[in-house]
């Protein structure tokens, strides 16, 4: 019986250890991709051009030699429509009218950008 009692207990406690790890794990992946998101929005309204992560090509690519800068702009846009999504549905901001702005200039550098007007 006691020995009973000692697996309950010890599962108890491990099983709570588990659900913490998963809730550190989650809280700190999601803290991260939203650091990006802001780190990488603050960086193009600041000098107008992509972050250079952004304009990086997959290692593979690099190998095989099958580089473009082209393809790099359609990256960046490609980006920047994601990071444009994902502020549309942030929850983050202290109003609508400050996602409003913020969406609103995002928007511009993605005009100036198709146009070819900064780089």
């Amino acid at each position: 019986m006691d020995l009973l009692v000692l697996f309950i207990i010890a599962s108890v406690i491990g099983a709570g250890l588990v659900a913490w790890v998963i809730i550190w794990t989650t809280n700190r992946a999601s803290a991260s991709a939203i650091t990006v998101h802001f780190k990488a929005s603050e960086y193009i309204l600041e000098t107008g051009k992509p972050p250079p992560e952004w304009l990086a090509l997959p290692l593979w690519k690099r190998l095989l030699g099958k580089a473009s800068k082209s393809a790099g702009d359609g990256r960046a846009l490609a980006r920047l429509d994601e990071l444009i999504r994902f502020f549309e549905h942030c929850s983050f901001y202290e109003d609508e009218f400050v996602r409003e702005q913020h969406l609103s200039q995002l928007e511009g550098v993605r005009r100036a950008w198709q146009s070819g007007k900064v780089r």
